[in-house]
């Protein structure tokens, strides 16, 4: 008996040992073989469709909270990064009573490029399963339209564009506006940020969720500057007051397709 479970501890001390040198062993790509799994997407171009509410942040900042869509075209350089191009179409709600006694509704379109990191991808030693985790950033730009009413009239109050408003320098936020008069929209920069997950229900489509944070280079989303009650149209400049911010959630469907090299 004493001779048996001798043999028995050896030969389980071989097989750990073997265990861990296969588990250890590099691969060709010069990684452990617990990374050794193909590392490129099999279906590296996607097209997104969403869906979701809109959220503001700013002056009159109690919820209103409004529908947006938006499209993507991306493609995925390996299973850790991607680039993608998004449109989104909107709007943007809220009011304030005290003070201002308005609303307002914004709509909007923006134009995005994002770069998205698979956080997945960093913690899961072995192929990840159909549950993916994404961070991304980028920079992109929005052109919209913002009126704010009266609570109790619905009477117009203040608008940020009229045939009086004129475009102002793309990247000066202070200054007057130059070039023709009445435009329609007003365009300025931002920078979204956020973070995504996806499951995978077949090899094509995922289905997920995506919460985005946009920072917004202005402080007339909500057709008010600052404490005032004037017109903040881009014929006048600026009040010294923080900038804008707004985000959606939203549900989305990602369709992947093409060949890997």
């Amino acid at each position: 008996m004493r001779h048996t479970t001798l043999f028995a501890g050896f030969y389980l001390l071989m097989f750990i040992s073997n265990a861990q040198s296969s588990w250890r062993k590099p691969s060709s790509n010069g990684i452990s073989s617990k990374k050794s799994y193909i590392r490129n997407e099999k279906l590296p171009f996607y097209f997104i469709l969403r869906g979701g509410l809109t959220q503001f942040f700013g002056e009159l900042n109690e919820q209103d909270m409004r529908a947006m869509t938006g499209i993507s075209l991306g493609k995925s350089f390996n299973k850790n990064l991607a680039i993608q191009l998004d449109y989104t179409a909107g709007k943007v709600g809220g009011e304030k009573i005290q003070f201002f006694n308005s609303y307002f509704i914004n709509e909007y379109n923006t134009i995005e490029c994002i770069v998205k990191w698979n956080l997945t991808e960093q913690f899961n030693r072995l192929e990840p399963g159909p549950v993916n985790l994404f961070l991304y950033g980028g920079i992109g730009q929005i052109h919209f339209n913002a009126n704010a009413f009266d609570i109790d009239t619905d009477k117009i109050l203040r608008f940020t564009n009229s045939q009086l408003s004129a475009r102002n320098p793309l990247f000066l936020r202070w200054g007057p506006a130059k070039g023709p008069i009445g435009i329609k929209r007003t365009r300025e920069g931002i920078l979204p940020l956020g973070t995504s997950m996806n499951y995978e229900m077949f090899p094509h489509l995922r289905i997920g969720l995506d919460y985005r944070f946009y920072l917004v280079r202005t402080d007339k989303m909500d057709a008010t500057s600052g404490a005032r009650l004037i017109n903040p149209e881009e014929s006048t400049s600026y009040s010294d007051t923080p900038d804008d911010k707004f985000s959606f959630l939203a549900i989305f469907l990602t369709y992947r397709f093409g060949m890997s090299k």
